[in-house]
């Protein structure tokens, strides 16, 4: 089992800053391979109805006898005895009531044994969608692909008020539009996820929260400057909140210092366009920006981005002795990956720049 980083670009920036791509490590579990398919899951939902329809059936069944075992009492003058119709062995019973209910009086031997075997059939098919879930994370744990794109896709079509199914489906919009080379198809899926998460939005569950503000976040290479600065604000209100309920979110520490370090890096135009828009303009600084980087990397991020913004929130403070240091602790260690490769050079070139300030 070993790490493997997403790229994700959050647009947070405001003014005239473009959107910066996030990465976000995840896990990947070897050699397991799930090959649920789109059919499957209407063959599921299909299956789920017709058992409905079967139990439905049942319980009329049920009551349909219950009425033929309807107990008639015959009492006669001289005794308190009844005899069962429907050419029923006559049974002889001491009773005070003048009628049975149909409810009260029938064999539930037999019915009673088919209805809880059609239930315990039907909670079994509803338990499916938990073990579809659970294929579709390991796969968005690992490489997740068009495939799981396209089985969430049709998931939250038949279960658009579930958290669980929009929270994956928002992740799984996510990665596949990072895939995308046509900014059109790339908003489009953007959009969908966006939406498929404000309809069920007033839940308050930390995954629905995140996933939402990481395509809010790419959402903004699409917006004004004026747009931008309001979408910047939600995405940094419900990272926030998030973080209330997930504190130890790594993710979510990195995706905040994210948003701190683009206020902090504002220019004075770009403050003045925030004014307009806001009776206060947000505020944050390099040195909330460096905490909440140092925190998502002691809470297990391995993400090189967090260390190579941290280095940047020196520079832009003038501390250029601790800048370096910084830097050369990721031109120190290994290159694994293809984004570790892009770290490792665009801090190779900011310790060349940076190197002869040094105290």
């Amino acid at each position: 089992m070993h790490n493997n980083l997403i790229a994700a670009a959050i647009g947070v920036t405001v003014g005239v800053i473009s959107a910066a791509s996030i990465f976000i490590y995840r896990k990947i579990l070897a050699n397991q391979q799930y090959s649920t398919t789109i059919c499957e899951l209407d063959a599921a939902n299909k299956r789920i109805d017709e058992l409905q329809s079967e139990l439905e059936a049942l319980r009329l069944q049920l009551r349909q006898q219950k009425k033929k075992r309807k107990v008639s009492r015959k009492f006669n003058s001289n005794d308190s005895t009844y005899t069962l119709t429907d050419n029923e062995t006559d049974i002889d019973v001491f009773s005070t009531d003048t009628e049975i209910g149909d409810d009260e009086f029938y064999d539930c031997s037999d019915g009673d044994s088919v209805v809880s075997e059609s239930e315990i059939r039907i909670s079994r098919e509803l338990n499916q969608l938990d073990l579809i879930l659970k294929e579709i994370d390991e796969e968005l744990d690992g490489q997740c692909d068009i495939k799981t794109y396209d089985k969430l896709q049709t998931l939250v079509k038949s279960h658009q008020d579930n958290i669980e199914v929009v929270w994956r489906f928002a992740r799984a919009s996510y990665d596949h539009a990072e895939r995308q080379t046509d900014k059109n198809i790339r908003r489009m899926i953007i959009l969908e996820g966006i939406e498929r998460c404000e309809r069920v939005i007033e839940n308050q569950n930390p995954n629905l929260f995140k996933w939402y503000a990481i395509l809010l976040g790419l959402n903004g290479d699409y917006l004004s400057t004026a747009d931008k600065i309001k979408n910047g604000v939600v995405f940094k209100d419900y990272v926030v909140m998030a973080l209330e309920m997930r504190p130890d979110d790594f993710e979510l520490h990195y995706l905040l210092g994210r948003f701190k370090y683009e206020i902090a890096n504002l220019s004075w135009i770009e403050k003045k366009v925030a004014a307009t828009l806001f009776a206060e303009i947000p505020s944050a600084s390099h040195e909330e920006a460096i905490n909440c980087f140092e925190t998502a990397i002691k809470s297990g991020s391995k993400n090189p981005y967090a260390q190579l913004y941290i280095s940047k929130c020196h520079i832009a403070l003038k501390d250029y002795s601790r800048a370096v240091d910084s830097l050369k602790q990721i031109l120190d260690k290994p290159i694994l990956t293809a984004d570790d490769e892009k770290v490792h050079k665009e801090a190779n070139e900011l310790f060349n720049k940076y190197s002869g300030y040094r105290s």
